[in-house]
């Protein structure tokens, strides 16, 4: 498990969260190609819950997740980590899995030890072929999955061409829960916050 004394803030510095029992832990696998921001997502997921006071960069090699040598001169993940956060009462295990095919194995441990599996998708790479297949093999066995769209920010992105991707790759059961709130154009888009399409909610 990845050493929170790094930016650690939860509870008390450095400490790991803890749950009252089996009945109050979840595992979450995240899954996708190399580059698409499983590790980043991580990081936000953490920094938002309070684990860490801000999220590590990939670039620095700051990570929670690739504390390891290797992973940090490759800019990487190569391996399986465990960042646990409380939600409530409830410790969600984020398990950051490796994208690069050399490490598949990490990866399907990964969700062989998952509740469900948090698919991630570039706005600029789109669905891939390993993840089409990944997600047809979590839905033979009946897990649940969801898809988190990254790198919306990126001028090149194209939110509405990588959901349509995802509808076609995955099934017409894929539907936002939430869309950006963009500004401008070209060089000059930005975005500016998301709308909650379930909550009804502006961030």
């Amino acid at each position: 498990m990845a050493d929170r004394n790094v930016n650690g803030t939860g509870a008390s510095a450095g400490a790991v969260p803890r749950a009252d029992g089996p009945r109050n832990i979840r595992n979450i696998a995240l899954v996708g190609p190399s580059g698409a921001g499983k590790t980043s997502l991580v990081e936000a997921l953490l920094a938002a819950a309070g684990e860490v006071s801000r999220p590590g960069s990939v670039e620095e090699g700051t990570t929670v997740s690739d504390h390891d040598e290797v992973e940090i001169r490759q800019g990487r993940s190569v391996d399986l980590t465990v960042n646990p956060v409380m939600v409530g009462d409830v410790k969600v295990n984020l398990l950051d899995t490796p994208g690069y095919a050399d490490f598949i194995g990490a990866m399907r441990a990964g969700l062989r030890g998952a509740d469900a599996a948090l698919f991630v998708v570039s706005a600029l790479e789109g669905v891939d072929g390993r993840t089409r297949v990944l997600w047809e093999e979590c839905a033979a066995v009946g897990m649940p999955r969801a898809v988190a769209v990254t790198r919306i920010d990126h001028p090149r992105a194209d939110y509405d061409e990588v959901v349509a991707q995802c509808r076609e790759a995955f099934g017409p059961g894929v539907h936002p829960a939430y869309v950006p709130a963009v500004e401008g154009t070209g060089d000059d888009r930005r975005v500016v916050g998301v709308w909650g399409l379930v909550s009804e909610r502006y961030y």
